[in-house]
């Protein structure tokens, strides 16, 4: 390692941007998800009591809105594909509101059924709801695989190369890295990059991910371990070692976290077609499932 910018200053970005937004969008999701599990167990742990009841009061009602949330679902691909609503909006509100509908209209209806089985008609509609959901939970993370961000725009391998090229670039212009970093860093895009068939990059998934898991540790460990050789030869204070190594880590994060994108991207984006092909099926299952049930509840 010949020589570190002792005047260092980060710069702002696109990329940086991206990433802080990023992870503001996960840290928004962990609170969500952390608010449905506390609901889903309390409901759980008093599906013995009789707070509710399907048949009437709120337990009522809450089947009807969670029904009527998961009949809205309909809306999001309604404003995709119908010319007549291209004007209603953005096109990522109504992809939130589509989310948002599909996660509190399954716990509003679990709810309904206090998180029991009853007769055939409303089991069938309560496992067809659970199927949708989990489904719709697995396109979301694969629809987050091939866009930038959760509501972003649809990610293409020309922008994704030249975001490679901005984090590498950021990373390297304000520290000289060493040449064993330097070799190391190749080697993985490399490797990371080559053209791979659909069915071996899916069986081969998890050790392209721990390989990668372990290059990103190697090579981090090497660039503290290299600044920290550098901090003693030129006398650093602890708080100018501490901000190198704090913003080296930053960069080496988003370049680790755009070449994983690149390198997945053909995949996730064929497993997302694939999943279309299913859900809609799944949803209609749904919708008749559940005109069935409420038609049987009020006629009989």
């Amino acid at each position: 390692m010949d020589a570190v910018n002792t005047q260092f200053k980060p710069e702002e970005d696109v990329t940086t941007h991206a990433s802080r937004s990023s992870r503001a969008g996960k840290l928004w999701t962990i609170s969500f998800t952390i608010f449905i599990a506390v609901l889903l167990l309390a409901g759980y742990l008093q599906r013995e009591e009789t707070y509710l009841s399907p048949a009437d009061g709120t337990g009522y009602w809450l089947g009807i809105i969670g029904g009527s949330l998961m009949l809205l679902l309909m809306l999001y691909p309604l404003r995709k594909s119908w010319r007549a609503m291209s004007g209603w909006g953005p096109i990522k509100y109504w992809f939130q509101l589509h989310m948002l509908f599909g996660v509190i209209g399954p716990v509003m209806i679990l709810y309904h059924s206090n998180f029991r089985l009853g007769s055939t008609n409303s089991n069938l509609a309560l496992i067809s709801m659970l199927t949708v959901a989990c489904s719709g939970l697995i396109g979301r993370y694969l629809y987050a695989k091939v866009h930038f961000g959760l509501y972003g725009q649809k990610a293409t391998l020309k922008e994704l190369r030249q975001d490679i090229r901005i984090t590498r670039g950021n990373l390297g212009s304000h520290i000289s890295l060493s040449q064993q970093i330097v070799s190391a860093i190749k080697n993985h895009e490399q490797f990371m990059l080559k053209p791979r068939n659909f069915v071996v990059h899916v069986i081969t998934l998890p050790y392209i991910y721990l390989y990668s898991r372990f290059m990103r540790a190697f090579i981090k460990t090497r660039l503290v371990h290299d600044l920290k050789k550098q901090a003693r030869k030129n006398s650093w204070d602890r708080a100018m070692l501490s901000d190198f190594i704090h913003e080296a880590k930053e960069y080496l994060r988003d370049y680790f976290g755009c070449l994983v994108k690149i390198t997945h991207l053909s995949m996730y984006a064929r497993l997302f077609s694939l999943w279309h092909v299913l859900h809609m099926p799944l949803f209609i299952m749904l919708v008749i499932s559940g005109i069935v049930h409420v038609i049987a509840v009020h006629m009989y």
